[in-house]
């Protein structure tokens, strides 16, 4: 994946780029979302798109987190002949448990069906399984959209690696949340061969710019350069964001779960005075386990 490429004229095809109004000089983008409901903007798949058009021919795009195609189908318009992997299990977002049939309708609007490859599932047993069915993949775009907390964001960019190609570009959603970007820059410390490209936050939430913030990370296996540990420290620790993991930490193991085995040996000790043997066998193995 050319990512110099992509850094250096991605700004050529917006008006107004590192300012308020930014918008994609072409329109198609916006038609898209006039035609289908998406959780992005023109810009987003503006940035998707180009990064698509960067990638090397033996490469594919990789999306975790799809809804109902929106950014899917940004990335891959008008490249006919890119082939991608799409990951979702639909565990957000999808109350009536539509998306997955909207997702495939809006993928044959645009005549993308047979370029993607839709996996069901969560995407850490999507990583999983693609070691054992497709080792050799090479990612050259990845998009990660899936869930935001820190352990998920993490892994989504762990499970990734062995499949990223050699240059590559890592794209995240969210990036406005702290928990990604710690993760993020986590990521980053212990990986050298991944940069901070490009950080486009926003205002606000749902912004007509970029959403919720976009990240996007260069992905480099031959890059000398490894970052001093003083940038790290200066610019990507959330002191915060690690405070709460700790915290998260000690009020699980000191009191929630002595507080949940308690309630075990309550609930056997009542079982026992009701005669009931087997259930409170069962309750006595629960509080063993935790």
């Amino acid at each position: 994946m050319d990512y110099q490429r992509f850094i250096e004229e991605l700004p050529e095809l917006y008006t107004n780029w590192g300012q308020d109004g930014l918008q994609p000089k072409s329109t198609k983008f916006a038609e898209v979302l006039d035609r289908i409901e998406g959780m992005t903007t023109p810009n987003v798949m503006q940035l998707l798109n180009f990064a698509v058009e960067c990638i090397e021919e033996d490469e594919i795009y990789c999306e975790v987190g799809c809804y109902q195609g929106s950014t899917l189908i940004g990335a891959l318009l008008n490249h006919q002949h890119q082939l991608a992997y799409a990951v979702d299990s639909f565990a957000e977002f999808d109350r009536e448990g539509k998306n997955q049939a909207k997702l495939a309708d809006n993928l044959a609007k645009f005549n993308l069906d047979e370029k993607v490859i839709f996996c069901n599932q969560d995407f850490e047993e999507f990583f999983f399984d693609l070691r054992e069915i497709d080792p050799t993949t090479k990612i050259g775009v990845y998009l990660y959209d899936g869930a935001h907390d820190y352990r998920s964001q993490l892994l989504g960019l762990m499970l990734v690696k062995p499949f990223l190609a050699p240059r590559a570009l890592i794209i995240v959603d969210d990036s406005n949340w702290s928990c990604v970007k710690q993760a993020n820059w986590d990521f980053m410390a212990a990986n050298p061969e991944c940069q901070l490209l490009l950080d486009l936050p926003t205002a606000k939430n749902g912004h007509r710019s970029f959403w919720n913030g976009i990240q996007v990370l260069s992905w480099d296996v031959n890059r000398p350069k490894i970052p001093s540990w003083k940038s790290f420290t200066n610019n990507f620790r959330d002191r915060n964001v690690i405070q709460s993991i700790y915290d998260l930490h000690f009020y699980f193991e000191f009191n929630k779960k002595p507080e949940i085995v308690q309630s075990l040996h309550l609930e056997a000790d009542r079982l026992i005075e009701a005669g009931k043997l087997e259930a409170a066998e069962q309750k006595y193995f629960e509080a063993l386990e935790w």
